[in-house]
């Protein structure tokens, strides 16, 4: 499964390397094992294996949906200048936020908006971050369910899904979710 994977991206990447803001400047270079396994060691869990494979065959970071992957260490980074594995330790480290263990954001969107993939859970769901909408003393209406797995997430991006609509178009999921919150 993963191989028609990577190459429905490699052939997305033939027209269109993220859905918003430019292509890293050096072109896509894949992440080095060794800073694969360091970040793992550092993070303390192991990435998702397709995930693992897209950083290391296609690119460490900058391609993919929203603003692009983020990459791990010595890869590219988000629109913030930060790795994924520093956003995660920044996360992590703000008390109040009660960040989940293992949830790693690897794309941004902007205004703050992550996915993130759920390393820790046997299927390695999808899960959206957006603190926009946050209301109240506990961050659980900030987390919301995007897709079952990353296969999905990133299968659906490579064959054309464009996941912004998908969460907060009309007809989107997040966008539906946060509508009935805000009626009285």
């Amino acid at each position: 499964m993963s191989d028609l994977i990577i190459a429905a991206i490699r052939q997305r990447l033939k027209t269109k390397v993220a859905d918003l803001g430019r292509p890293p400047r050096a072109g896509l270079i894949p992440a080095r094992a060794g800073d694969i396994a360091s970040d793992e060691e550092h993070l303390r869990f192991r990435l998702p294996p397709l995930l693992k494979r897209m950083y290391a065959d296609i690119g460490n970071g900058g391609f993919g949906p929203g603003y692009g992957l983020i990459g791990l260490t010595n890869g590219v980074p988000d629109d913030t200048g930060k790795t994924a594995v520093a956003i995660y330790d920044l996360l992590r480290s703000a008390p109040e936020l009660d960040w989940p263990v293992g949830l790693l954001p690897i794309c941004h969107w902007g205004c703050a908006i992550y996915s993130c993939v759920d390393c820790l859970g046997p299927d390695f769901r999808m899960r959206i971050f957006d603190p926009n909408g946050h209301d109240g003393d506990e961050w659980t209406d900030a987390f919301f369910a995007d897709a079952p797995t990353i296969e999905d997430w990133i299968g659906s991006w490579a064959s054309g899904v464009d996941l912004w609509d998908a969460m907060y178009g009309d007809e989107g999921h997040i966008a539906r979710i946060i509508s009935e919150r805000r009626k009285p």
